[in-house]
């Protein structure tokens, strides 16, 4: 009998799972929730760290299965089934990564998540899975049902498969799986249909995970087609780049006013690009307006609309805000309570005021176009914030501009 029928006979062994575990599964698999769709998220930055943990390997031992494989992530949908796969093809994993990553979380957070969880009045908020340290159990939130096929990197590793029904216990049998990486089939819950669908699943795509290090097929179908250009030397980057960029990012239909590119070291660390449009838009001075800055980590979406990185009087700034310094994660009230955010927020409001002195000062006396362009659409709300911002009451009397009758 050859090995790959020795291991596909095999009978699958079972697993209990600790009582903490089943807690958490219980839970998870009876409450509802909001922000479902992070499910997805997950399992997209569980693929791509998979895939870094290879190309690290590589760098040094290229003595791996299929060392020549392309290295990337494939999402696919079988709506007959009530399916959706998510594979990738890197490091894989052992029987003992089954056992220690995916049977059992040895965060001490899992306690607090379900502490947290009983605690909660009316639909949870479907990030908590993911701050506790237990993304890939969100799946759940979709699932009745995941099967994992893998096989690790090492040349002598063996295909695997885990299965769990979300109940009191898991499966483990080897497989002949050939291919090196891992591949994660959700069998959808039938109010869940419409994570079987093409459409919802690529928005989710474009929306949590549009810039991973690693290409994204959706049925066969590049999904991510956008550079993370903020994770780009300025060097590198040419102006019309960033023009399109925005117009990506911001949805609008011309180039932004002006720009700023950074790349802060020190206390806190973090990438930025950020945009002035050259119009308002319509929504400017309603409170429920969108605020222009989408915050990421490690090029993974963590939330828009955020209030937290610039004073309210500088809102219609548009762009992008990666550091490494907050979880994954993180939540929102987390966000707006967080040291790193409040030195995220001071720095880039002197930036912004910055790059403004340095627009108001491009000509003589004081009376660029462009900024007077800048004014013109943002004055209004750009005012406000001498009776708020005490700290740069000194650059903002600089920058504030008036009416007058006096001929120039």
């Amino acid at each position: 009998m050859t090995e790959a029928n020795t291991a596909a006979t095999q009978q699958p062994e079972t697993f209990e799972y600790r009582a903490e575990m089943k807690q958490l599964l219980h839970l998870i698999i009876h409450s509802l929730y909001t922000h479902e769709e992070i499910f997805l998220r997950e399992l997209i930055s569980n693929a791509s760290d998979a895939l870094n943990k290879l190309r690290f390997r590589m760098l040094t031992d290229r003595d791996v299965v299929d060392a020549d494989a392309e290295r990337r992530i494939d999402i696919k949908l079988d709506k007959n089934r009530n399916t959706l796969t998510v594979s990738d093809t890197g490091i894989g994993m052992t029987r003992q990564d089954l056992i220690d990553r995916i049977g059992t979380v040895a965060s001490s957070g899992t306690l607090e998540f379900v502490k947290e969880l009983k605690e909660q009045d009316g639909p949870v908020d479907g990030q908590l899975i993911g701050q506790f340290g237990v993304g890939f159990y969100s799946a759940f939130m979709v699932a009745d049902e995941i099967s994992i096929e893998t096989r690790h990197a090492d040349p002598d590793s063996t295909g695997l498969r885990w299965h769990s029904d979300g109940g009191g216990s898991y499966t483990i049998e080897e497989t002949d799986r050939i291919e090196r990486g891992t591949t994660i089939t959700l069998h959808l819950t039938e109010d869940k249909t419409d994570f079987a669908e093409e459409w919802r699943v690529r928005q989710i795509v474009r929306k949590y995970s549009n810039f991973v290090d690693w290409p994204i097929y959706l049925d066969g179908e590049r999904a991510n087609t956008v550079e993370a250009l903020w994770h780009k030397p300025k060097g590198e980057i040419e102006d019309e780049d960033l023009d399109e960029f925005y117009k990506f990012i911001s949805s609008d239909t011309e180039a932004p006013l002006g720009h700023l590119h950074l790349e802060i070291e020190g206390v806190v660390a973090f990438r930025a690009v950020l945009f002035i449009p050259k119009k308002a838009p319509r929504d400017l001075f309603r409170e429920d307006a969108d605020r222009g800055l989408h915050l990421y980590s490690r090029k993974v979406f963590i939330r828009d609309d955020c209030k937290d990185l610039l004073p309210d009087y500088l809102r219609f700034v548009r762009g992008v805000v990666d550091t490494e310094d907050l979880p994954l994660n993180v939540s929102r009230e987390q966000t707006q309570s967080s040291p790193v955010m409040a030195k995220i927020r001071k720095i880039l409001t002197g930036k912004v005021l910055g790059m403004l002195e340095e627009w108001a000062l491009d000509n003589s006396g004081g009376h660029s176009e462009r900024y007077a362009d800048f004014f013109s659409e943002f004055g209004t709300l750009f005012k406000t914030g001498l009776t708020s911002d005490f700290a740069h009451r000194d650059e903002l009397l600089e920058l504030i501009r008036y009416e007058s009758s006096e001929k120039k």
